[in-house]
């Protein structure tokens, strides 16, 4: 069975792309456009990995990682930000696996997903 990945993202066009890329690795994904989209998503369907943007409508990311320790969803974390110092210091103690910058290359990104899932494995 093929890993799946949560992909949170207002902005459309980033979701589709990284939609586009990690389909095409092998991987199943679903899509998220706001936090609270993506604690429903996860309630019902836990997936190996969040692909999580930052600063997103409704619950920011620093809420949505609250919530999923809270429901004990054991799933890793990447995190996008166009401030990541501003998110790691908000996060805390409950860091993601990764937090990226935007804009961020979308080789690598997959290349820092891979690792992380492979060590899931």
């Amino acid at each position: 069975m093929s890993q799946s990945i949560l992909i949170v993202d207002d902005q459309i066009g980033i979701r589709m792309l990284l939609q586009e890329v990690f389909q095409s690795a092998g991987y199943c994904t679903s899509l998220a456009e706001n936090g609270k989209e993506a604690i429903e998503y996860l309630s019902k369907s836990p997936c190996d990995l969040v692909i999580l943007d930052y600063h997103i409508p409704v619950y920011n990311g620093n809420i949505v990682i609250q919530k999923i320790k809270q429901m004990k969803i054991k799933t890793k974390i990447v995190v996008i930000s166009g401030l990541p110092e501003v998110a790691k210091q908000e996060i805390g103690e409950e860091l993601p696996e990764k937090i990226i910058s935007k804009p961020f290359n979308v080789a690598k990104l997959r290349h820092i997903v891979e690792e992380i899932l492979k060590k899931k494995e």
